[in-house]
């Protein structure tokens, strides 16, 4: 068995989270209930700090099974709901009573969001005061990971503190390729059942995407079934993917498996292996070692990307590392699982994370179907080379270059998706002001 077989048994137990409802508005909401939970009485007044990528994940998207959308609604929820031991569970409790008393709150104007400039991690800060008193409540890097609550706060704002990534070096960078392989293979396969959640939760969620006629997963299979797409597992894991995604960012109120903080990322490495073990007809005890190298491998490469960034993580995190997985499934060599990972590092790096919304679907989409086309590449001997571009053949410093590009490679790239998408927002809430005054 490998070194400190526990930090990796334990890093997967970590990544794998139930969450309803994107996970950015989620995480805000859980903040809010956190904060309420300190504190009886009325809500006078709350202010809610958000780092950029909360804000551009959570400023379109759905929320669970009610219509409205942004981060004040959100928050609002969270307040109304008050019950943080839901965590990333928190919109399974909205009621009809709880929506009309969270715009009430929204309406009288007591509730602010504000994005914290220069913050280059996943930070959230919320001020609450009530008729009894005031707190803060600090989430940072992890949707549900709360630093701090301090009663009686000065509401000054907290300076977000900056993210070094020396400073900062996660457990499972100490790891290599082959060592993670080998935990996978080595560890007694009745460690790794609690996995089984999660193809529970992302299949019926897949099940849920596919009753909607017009959604892509939907698409895709007609397109199959009539003959224009080929019926293989590429098309099998694009399906599962776009129709479990376009679900879960519309608002249905499913539960899925995350990993590493994100829903879609948990969508990307679940359902790409599995429509991949089931056209390969992969063993049951097989789909979970390679499904626990996926989360893993996310888990990694996250580690030097960063929670939130510029560019698409369901493509350079989940997608990346479900390609290693379908490699694994497929019976491949570690160099093999390695050349699928350059294969899609040297071809899809970049591509943009332009907040969340239903079009996420697609973004699904390409990643799972292009993970199955790479490894299988890989398998085939073709494979980027690796001293083409960013690519090297070291694990680690692959991925290294791959977070110098998200920090600060892309900072401005970033900047300048928000000021878009502040824009867009601002724009659509004079139309609606405009309207309501005709």
């Amino acid at each position: 068995m490998i070194k400190n077989e526990e930090i990796l048994l334990e890093a997967l137990k970590d990544t794998l989270k139930p969450a309803t409802g994107c996970t950015e508005p989620v995480a805000v909401a859980y903040s809010a209930a956190t904060a309420k939970a300190q504190l009886d009485g009325e809500i006078r007044f709350a202010e809610i700090y958000v780092d950029e990528g909360i804000f551009k994940n959570a400023v379109y998207v759905g929320i669970p099974g009610i219509k409205e959308r942004g981060l004040e609604v959100a928050a609002a929820l969270g307040f109304v709901i008050g019950t943080p031991e839901k965590e990333l569970r928190i919109f399974e409790d909205i009621s009809e009573e709880c929506l009309e008393k969270a715009l009430k709150l929204v309406e009288a104007g007591r509730i602010k969001v504000s994005i914290a400039n220069q913050c280059d991690r996943l930070y959230i800060e919320t001020h609450l005061e009530t008729s009894e008193g005031k707190v803060r409540v600090v989430t940072l890097d992890k949707h549900n990971h709360i630093e701090s609550i301090e009663k009686e706060a000065s509401f000054e704002r907290y300076v977000c503190p900056a993210y070094h990534q020396k400073e900062n070096q996660k457990p499972i960078q100490s790891f290599s390729l082959e060592e993670i392989v080998e935990f996978v293979e080595d560890i007694p396969i009745e460690k790794l059942q609690f996995i089984e959640k999660g193809i529970e939760l992302n299949i019926h969620a897949a099940r849920v995407g596919l009753k909607s006629e017009h959604w892509l997963g939907s698409n895709i299979l007609k397109m199959v079934h009539d003959n224009k797409m080929s019926d293989d597992m590429v098309s099998r894991a694009q399906i599962l993917c776009a129709a479990a995604s376009e679900a879960r960012m519309t608002g249905i109120r499913l539960p899925v498996m995350s990993v590493s903080g994100s829903g879609n990322h948990g969508l990307t490495v679940f359902l790409t292996n599995m429509g991949v073990a089931d056209k390969a007809g992969t063993s049951h005890e097989k789909l979970l070692r390679a499904l626990a190298l996926s989360s893993l491998l996310t888990v990694y490469i996250k580690s030097f990307t960063g929670v939130l960034s510029a560019m698409c993580g369901c493509g350079v995190a989940a997608g990346i590392a479900a390609s290693a997985g379908v490699v694994y499934q497929l019976g491949g060599s570690v160099e093999a699982m390695y050349g699928a990972m350059l294969n899609m590092v040297g071809s899809i790096t970049g591509m943009i994370c332009d907040g969340g919304k239903e079009g996420c679907a697609y973004k699904l989409t390409l990643a799972s179907g292009w993970a199955v086309q790479s490894a299988l590449f890989a398998m085939n001997h073709s494979v980027i080379h690796d001293t083409d571009g960013i690519c090297v053949p070291e694990f680690r410093t692959l991925f290294e270059h791959m977070g110098h590009i998200c920090n600060p490679g892309m900072i401005a790239t970033n900047s300048s998706i928000l000021d878009i998408l502040i824009h867009k927002n601002r724009a659509a809430r004079g139309s609606e002001c405009a309207a309501a005054l005709a």
